[in-house]
């Protein structure tokens, strides 16, 4: 993605405070965007050129826009991401243990709705 000197400076400044606001790990987020931790926190830290591909799939975990580096932070995202992590740590990566997940988290749901 092609950005200004200026537009990077605020799109680093954007990440590391939604970082430190985040309560995920760096390798939860790596995890979820296919990036080794080590690179995460560095782009994490703001330690970055240019708007990467892992830029962008990091800054849709931490819930910010990249099309517009003005825009804040969206705490439902980052929620939402924080789920997948932990739920890709629980699976096995097999259908059977999607399915023990499922109902797992169906029972959960029907528990919650008494």
């Amino acid at each position: 993605m092609r950005a200004t000197e200026n537009e990077i400076s605020i799109l680093r400044d954007k990440i590391v405070a939604a970082r430190i606001a985040c309560s995920l790990t760096d390798t939860q987020i790596g995890a979820v965007v296919g990036v080794h931790a080590s690179q995460v926190g560095r782009i994490t830290r703001g330690e970055f050129r240019r708007i990467s591909e892992s830029v962008v799939q990091i800054c849709k975990v931490l819930g910010i826009e990249t099309e517009s580096a003005a825009l804040e932070p969206n705490a439902e995202t980052a929620a939402w991401t924080k789920l997948q992590a932990s739920l890709r740590g629980l699976w096995d990566r097999t259908p059977e243990g999607a399915d023990k997940i499922v109902r797992v988290l169906d029972t959960i749901g029907a528990l919650r709705d008494r």
